[in-house]
Formats: C-alpha cells, structure tokens, sequence
C-alpha cells in the first residue's frame, strides 16, 4: 500500500520575472476518471521561461508551472482503467498525458481539430497541482493518458511531453517529406533536434541545421544531420543562403522546417526555399509582425503549413519512434543536467542561458 502524504511540494510563479517560490498544496481529491501521480522527472520547456518572463500566454498570478513531466500512477479514480490505445493502467504504471480537450466544441466534433478547442484545460497554467514542477500531479477526468513502455527511460521519454510530440504533429500535416528529399531545419533547439531527426528517419537525402551553440548542433548530428551552420560563426543570413544553395544543387532545399521561434528566421526560410518548395512552421508563436512580400509565396509556388501544439495520437507516435530506433539514436541525450525541485530557477537560469538543450526536474 502505497503511503499518499496529504500536501505536495511545488514551484509556484507568483510574480512574472521573480524567482519561483517552493510552497506546499494540498493534494486535491481524485475524481471519477481522475489520476494521482507521482512526478518522475519534469523537463524545462522554452516556453516556461517565456512565461516566467511575462512574455507568453497571460493568466492570473499564481501558478504551477510546467507542462513536461514522466509520472507514476499513484491514484487511479474510479473508471479509469486504460490509456488512450487500449493498454490496461494500473497503479504503479508511468504514464504522459496531454492537455485536456472538452470534446463538445465546434473544433473538437467538427473539424476534428482537437489542439484548436475552445475550452481547452492547459496543464502548467494554473495554481493547483496540475503543473509539472510539483511532487505530485493532478490529472483531470478528461486528459487523455499514454503508458509509457518499461524498457524507455525517463530521460529518453520526457522530450515526447512536448517538443517530440509537437514534430510528429507537424510532419503527420506535412504528410511525407518525399524520397531524399532536402531538408533544413531553422533552430538547434528541442523542437529542431526533433525536427532532423524525423526527417533523418523519414527518409530524407540530406538534412542541414542552423543553429547554436556547439552543444546542440553536436546533438544535431548525432541524431543524424548531415551538415550543420553555426549561426554564431555565419552570423550573416546570406551567407547561409550561399552554403546552403551549394549543398542544393543551387536550387535551394525541397523543405524548410522553421523551428527556431525567431521571427526574421520566416523570411530567411521564404527566401532560401526551392521553388515549389514547402514550408512548415512549428517554432513561430511570438506575436512580433515582420516585413515580407506575399508575392514571394505565389511567385516561388510554395506550400506553407502552419502546427499547432499535438493530439494525443502524437504522443503515442513519438513514443513508439523511440521505441523502435533507440539502439540507432541517444535520445536521452537530450537532457543535459538535472535539478531537484529547490533548484528550479537554476534549470530556468541555465535553459535562459542556453546552457541546457533540456534541463530536466527530478523532484
């Protein structure tokens, strides 16, 4: 019999830009569908530190961060007894799990566009345990659970919470990159590790990353990007036009995967893109407008596709990739230092500093 204390520790935001406090909250009661879970390890998402910096999504002070985390069922409520693909769950089991969707909304029931819904509970947005930076998570009746497999550890897992999932959503809309195809991916972070890496499993000819640091892009190629730019080496874009033209065959790459979140980097891509050419954008979510002539899209016959967060098919994909290619790729190589709870604004410190591809949160 598992012994369920009556309060958990948790890192709590009570004021944008200050340091995360460590306060004590009580358990909450489990309802019917309900799951209690004991975190396992919560990785620093790049969007956390936006948060903590005031520069996200804004909702009323304070909260518990954290929307990545590797949890052991503790708790089940009464009938939940499997995950989203059947699998049986049971106490003891570590699960993932997604945001939670209503499934009554016009994007929900119609267009099947679940990432999109109208009243969507987001994990990590409010002040309760239902953030992945705490001892102990809350899981509402209506979040959708993945198991995790047993031979997976934690550290190859975390990474599918959110940035994993997010590519597997995004190539999934991209519905194949075309045999040795050309592939560059704009941004050396999660999201763009992920990215080449995918597009090294799907198929394609040749992948080229542009980023920095050096500590990310050695990643990149052992994930299997074939060439690397270090923008902090080629710091001019048309540089990096010019190397990539040459490695193009002077017609410039069949896809371009912008993953680096930096607004100019949308032109880069519009610019370096082959004619006929795609475009999927996964790392723009800042609410910064560039310059650009739309003329370029029509001119140049391109295809852009924009992603949305993930579905909980997503999830389960990511998972089953790393299941089946773990003997080929390091995937736990994506955390690079750990943190226990009281140390949290040190792991965002370091994610800031880029010091970290991933620091992870064992509480």
């Amino acid at each position: 019999m598992i012994k369920i204390p009556s309060k958990s520790k948790a890192a709590v935001l009570v004021e944008y830009g200050r340091p995360l406090e460590i306060r004590e909250l009580s358990l909450p009661e489990v309802q019917a569908g309900g799951i209690l879970v004991r975190n396992e390890i919560a990785s620093v998402c790049g969007t956390d530190v936006h948060q903590w910096r005031g520069k996200g999504r804004q909702v009323p002070l304070p909260l518990v961060p954290g929307h990545e985390a590797v949890g052991r069922i503790i708790t089940l409520g009464p009938g939940r007894t499997k995950d989203c693909s059947g699998e049986p769950l049971k106490i003891g089991d570590r699960i993932m799990w997604s945001h939670a969707s209503c499934g009554e909304c016009y994007p929900c029931t119609i267009t099947r566009q679940r990432t999109l819904c109208e009243d969507r509970f987001s994990y990590g947005y409010n002040y309760s345990l239902t953030g992945a930076f705490a001892e102990y998570e809350y899981l509402t009746p209506h979040t959708e659970v993945v198991k995790v497999p047993a031979e997976l550890s934690n550290e190859e897992v975390v990474g599918a919470c959110c940035a994993f999932r997010s590519v597997v959503g995004a190539f999934t809309r991209l519905a194949g990159i075309g045999i040795q195809s050309s592939v560059v991916v704009q941004g050396a972070g999660p999201v763009g590790l992920y990215a080449a890496l995918l597009a090294n499993i799907s198929g394609a000819g040749q992948t080229i990353v542009i980023g920095a640091p050096a500590l990310r892009l050695d990643l990149a190629r052992s994930w299997g990007a074939t060439h690397v730019i270090d923008i902090e080496k080629k710091p001019d874009a048309m540089k990096r036009k010019e190397e990539i033209l040459e490695l193009t065959g002077g017609r410039g790459p069949d896809i371009v995967v912008e993953a680096s979140g930096v607004p100019i980097a949308f032109g880069e891509g519009l610019d370096m893109i082959r004619r006929g050419g795609r475009y999927l954008v996964i790392g723009q979510t800042s609410p910064q407008t560039i310059t650009m002539a739309p003329g370029t899209i029509v001119f140049k016959h391109l295809e852009i596709i924009g992603q949305c967060g993930a579905e909980t098919s997503h999830y389960y994909q990511a998972l089953q990739i790393i299941r089946n290619n773990r003997q080929k790729y390091p995937f736990g190589d994506i955390i690079t230092s750990k943190y226990s709870l009281e140390q949290i604004n040190e792991a965002y410190a370091s994610m800031e500093a880029g010091k970290d591809i991933k620091p992870a949160i064992v509480p």
